[in-house]
């Protein structure tokens, strides 16, 4: 998230927050402090505008104004284009734009009507197209088109391969053994519609129909930080159950001590100290050593497919390169371009994945 994404956010729910706080009634939310007026919240079509207090106060008037965000309809907008260009059979009084023109110019004179609809259409054409490329952009309907295709093929080579083995064992002519490598394959094509199930519901989404065209701004009219001059209230420290333990006066002799000269219960004897360990000694550092965390090794793309190239030329080899490539490019970065590596957490999921199906780790 950006620095301006954060900022509104954070202002668009202080704005809400202290509005709900004002409606509540309480005198202390009613003013700032030093204020003698009301908070204001202004609410307008694109605008959100906090004030307080009298203007000719340079600590008040206007605090900070939120412009909203525009977003439109494309199913909406879409269907007005397509009007345009098509035209509709909605009757309009007077408006001669809804007919077809190009006919109508041979028989009358509406050239200028005509030219007028030439570019309403051509207009209309423009902005339809940016509009599907928008919508295709900013709901990954291509990278979506990619999964499909990835689905069906693998679906249709695990649907392939299942009949094969079935066949294979409705003859009588395979050894015992042979059937059990073929009941193992079997077992393992059944296990990957696990994935399969992972990718449908990955693929059943909703597309979003609200594109933003415009976007949010904030403006801090006066330091929010001056403002606040609320009595910081300060924080007693929590009294403990344990009794205090006062360091003796030395005034007794050392242990044993004589009768009438033990320690009172809940004192603590100078003869009685520990000693403090030394910062340097060899336990400490091994202390040290045990709490730091080994980052685990960063992967570039042409490792990870060497990686794979290699653990599936063990485990599977119908794997081709292709399909090895489509699999580290389905796992990249939302919006990332192709060719980019598999994050690491997603990347030694995939492989334990992998571990957990051949029985045999890539990274191992």
């Amino acid at each position: 998230m950006s620095s301006s994404e954060t900022e509104y956010e954070k202002l668009f729910t202080k704005f809400y927050s202290d509005y709900f706080k004002f409606r509540s009634g309480k005198k202390s939310q009613l003013r700032c402090p030093g204020c003698q007026n009301e908070k204001r919240f202004i609410f307008s079509d694109d605008k959100l505008v906090y004030s307080c207090g009298p203007s000719s106060d340079p600590k008040c008037g206007k605090q900070y104004t939120i412009v909203l965000p525009k977003y439109i309809h494309y199913r909406t907008l879409r269907e007005i284009y397509e009007k345009n260009i098509n035209g509709s059979l909605e009757y309009r009084k007077n408006d001669i734009l809804q007919y077809d023109l190009s006919e109508l110019s041979q028989k009358m004179d509406v050239q200028r009507e005509l030219e007028t609809q030439n570019k309403l259409i051509k207009e209309s054409s423009d902005d339809l197209k940016r509009l599907i490329h928008d919508y295709k952009k900013f709901n990954d309907l291509d990278e979506y088109i990619d999964d499909l295709e990835t689905l069906s093929e693998k679906r249709y080579k695990n649907s392939i391969e299942k009949s094969k083995i079935i066949r294979s064992l409705n003859e009588d002519e395979l050894s015992e053994p042979e059937k059990i490598s073929l009941r193992k394959k079997y077992a393992v094509c059944i296990k990957e519609n696990r994935e399969f199930i992972e990718m449908i519901q990955k693929l059943n989404r909703v597309n979003n129909d609200y594109i933003m065209i415009k976007n949010h701004e904030t403006t801090i009219h006066k330091n929010l930080d001056e403002k606040s001059d609320e009595p910081k209230k300060q924080i007693k420290p929590k009294k403990s159950d344990e009794p205090k333990k006062q360091k003796c006066s030395k005034a007794h002799p050392p242990p044993p001590c004589p009768e009438g000269k033990e320690v009172p219960e809940g004192k603590d004897c100078c003869y009685n100290k520990k000693k403090k360990p030394k910062k340097d000694s060899p336990k400490s550092e091994s202390k040290e050593k045990s709490s730091e965390e080994v980052s685990p090794k960063k992967y570039s793309y042409d490792e990870q497919l060497k990686i794979l190239i290699e653990y599936y030329s063990k485990v599977d080899m119908n794997k081709t390169e292709n399909d090895i490539k489509r699999i580290i490019d389905n796992r990249r970065p939302k919006g990332k371009p192709k060719g980019t590596r598999i994050p690491t957490k997603p990347w030694l999921e995939l492989c334990e994945k992998l571990n957990q199906k051949y029985n045999d780790h890539p990274l191992k």
